[in-house]
């Protein structure tokens, strides 16, 4: 079971995915996006899915004082987006994203999938 924050304004949809990745057997938390950098600095996750579009706080300025942060730095995060702009998500890569899903393209599942990938790829092996 993994610890994964989901910063997402949209509360519909980040309940759906709060609940497709507590069926996947994942502890998953929703914060706002003005609580996302000190609730990730405390909370310490495993995982980050993050919105760049929101009302209060670009989700690649959260990024970007994630990847300031030495122990923050080490959480990958997934950016969710509607944004299919290529300046965007090459900003949120070079910032230091894991990777990106276009929310119009991606079912909750899918998210999911994604999820367990990235963690795969990401997580030290238990001994």
């Amino acid at each position: 079971m993994a610890k994964i924050i989901i910063v997402e304004d949209d509360l519909v949809l980040a309940n759906l995915y709060k609940e497709e990745l507590t069926k996947g057997g994942h502890l998953a938390t929703i914060i706002s996006d003005k609580e996302a950098v000190y609730q990730i600095g405390a909370q310490k996750p495993d995982l980050v899915i993050l919105d760049i579009l929101m009302p209060n706080i670009s989700g690649l300025d959260i990024l970007r004082e994630l990847k300031i942060d030495p122990f923050s730095a080490l959480i990958p995060v997934i950016l969710l987006t509607n944004v299919a702009e290529d300046a965007a998500i090459a900003k949120g890569l070079e910032l230091g994203a894991y990777g990106y899903l276009l929310k119009s393209e991606t079912t909750p599942d899918q998210i999911l999938a994604r999820v367990n990938m990235t963690l795969e790829e990401t997580m030290a092996p238990k001994s």
